[in-house]
């Protein structure tokens, strides 16, 4: 296997078959931000790469329901993905925003 004991962070080349013998170990890797070029006889055939931490982010924004997904998938900018609403609530679900807006208005008649 190439340099899989390497402490350094780079593009490690792997064959696959170290990948299949060491997974367990490049997943570590992985998770520590290390990148992955897989060979077979010599020639790239794949490429590894952990996470990127923004879309992890998103990913579960979306599964969370704070993300309308089919809004974000139309958006072409930032500025359009700034502008994203929250996904909808179901029926008789009252929405974060509007819920926060109760409590702000319950502590300025409170004080």
């Amino acid at each position: 296997m190439y340099d899989m004991d390497s402490e350094e962070h780079h593009d490690t080349r792997i064959t696959v078959r170290d990948l299949q013998r060491n997974a367990a170990a490049v997943l570590v890797r992985l998770e520590h931000g290390e990148t992955f070029t897989v060979t077979r006889h010599g020639r790239t055939v794949a490429r590894i790469v952990p996470p990127d931490p923004v879309e992890e982010a998103v990913n579960q924004a979306v599964a969370d329901g704070l993300i309308d997904l089919p809004e974000l998938a139309r958006a072409r900018t930032a500025a359009q993905t700034a502008r994203i609403r929250t996904a909808p609530t179901a029926p008789g679900d009252t929405p974060l925003s509007q819920a926060l807006d109760r409590l702000r208005e319950d502590e300025e008649e409170g004080r």
